[in-house]
């Protein structure tokens, strides 16, 4: 276990905020679901945010609403048992271009149904469930066609969501960019499983360009990666994925139990993943790039991962994902680099492979540890282009 992986939980804090609780239904929200409550959301939100933030309060309801916008300060509490249902007329979710703190405008094909851009100390917290209606849009729009996300912050810090429940979300359950000092636990996910057809592009936790992130007793069952972590490039240069804890968590059904990649150019390191379950995934543990995301991919570390009836490979590192070209080529900045990799006590049973790694002529997947490893499967282990292999005590 690398030390500085454990240290993840003691630096995410959150930002204190007033204790002055602003009511939704105080601000005419309708807890029988029959009437929108979108301006008497906003209005409770917007009281709160006036007062530098507050604790707006959802009591035990049903709720109908359009897009939320989450301000700076601001801690939603749902009462156990509260229904929030969004709305599904695709006019009330246009594409928004917002101006953030670092100077940079963000734009969205579509409004998130929750959104935190530019904001510090926000959380969202209780036993309820989000349903985000994506039917209407899975009907609409098929892959690669964007649809909205259902709870989306950029260029935000000190993030906490906590216990409550997403279902049929149109495109991406939660979707953190470029933001640092995150806490997910508790929370779960329910979305088709089948990427090709209900639910497509529904992944269930996407992380792009993240630092300082635990990830806890999440469950997870969902049409594309169960948890995906990224790292772009902008502008201004590398944006890694760094300090990442994903623990004690399920993923039940999904293109990946947990995936690195393939957005990599920025590069993602120091993240450690432990005691999880996979189930039905098509793969277990899967890093994925090509020759064109580029990036450094090294410092990662599984341990104590369980995983039954996975479709295809345990373990899948791939630097050649939807890439066919298997001749050399030079190297060039957006050329990946995977390294120092090391995975212990893996088991379950998978479908393909138990192990794949396959590196590029010019980039070879190297030094890779695996030990205590017991998956078991009609076909071995595949090598292709790659370096310093040890399995089970044994150098390949």
């Amino acid at each position: 276990m690398n030390a500085r992986s454990l240290t993840i939980v003691q630096i995410i804090i959150v930002g204190s905020v007033s204790a002055v609780v602003y009511d939704v239904t105080k601000y005419g929200a309708d807890t029988t679901g029959r009437n929108p409550s979108t301006q008497a959301i906003a209005a409770a939100i917007n009281a709160a945010a006036l007062k530098n933030g507050g604790i707006v309060y959802f009591p035990r309801g049903k709720y109908t609403t359009g897009p939320i916008e989450l301000k700076s300060g601001i801690h939603v509490d749902f009462a156990d048992g509260t229904l929030i249902t969004f709305l599904d007329d695709p006019k009330l979710y246009p594409s928004i271009t917002v101006k953030l703190p670092d100077g940079k405008t963000r734009h969205l094909p579509y409004t998130p149904l929750i959104r935190g851009m530019g904001v510090n100390n926000v959380a969202i917290k209780g036993n309820a469930i989000i349903d985000g209606r994506g039917q209407i849009w899975w009907d609409r729009l098929h892959p690669p066609s964007d649809r909205p996300v259902s709870v989306h912050f950029w260029v935000a810090n000190n993030i906490v969501l906590q216990s409550f429940h997403i279902q049929n979300s149109p495109m991406f359950n939660v979707h953190i960019v470029d933001s640092n000092n995150i806490e997910i636990n508790s929370i779960s996910i329910k979305n088709p499983p089948d990427y090709h057809g209900k639910g497509p592009n529904t992944d269930g936790i996407n992380l792009n360009s993240v630092k300082n992130v635990h990830i806890a007793n999440v469950n997870i069952a969902t049409g594309d990666d169960c948890i995906a972590l990224n790292g772009n490039t902008d502008s201004r240069g590398k944006k890694p994925t760094q300090n990442v804890l994903i623990e004690n968590s399920h993923m039940n059904a999904g293109h990946g139990g947990v995936s690195i990649g393939s957005v990599t150019s920025g590069g993602l390191r120091n993240i450690t993943v432990r005691n999880c379950y996979f189930n039905n995934t098509v793969r277990g543990l899967f890093i994925k790039t090509n020759r064109q995301r580029g990036g450094t991919i090294a410092d990662i570390h599984y341990h104590d991962i369980v995983m039954t009836n996975v479709k295809k490979e345990g373990i899948a590192i791939s630097a050649m994902y939807n890439d066919k070209d298997t001749s050399k080529k030079p190297i060039t900045v957006t050329t990946p680099f995977i390294n120092n990799i090391e995975y212990n006590n893996i088991r379950g049973n998978c479908g393909r492979n138990t192990i794949s790694l396959v590196g590029l002529p010019e980039s070879p997947v190297q030094n890779i540890r695996i030990n205590g490893f017991t998956v078991t499967s009609n076909q071995g282990v595949l090598l292709n282009n790659t370096r310093d292999i040890i399995i089970n005590g044994k150098r390949q």
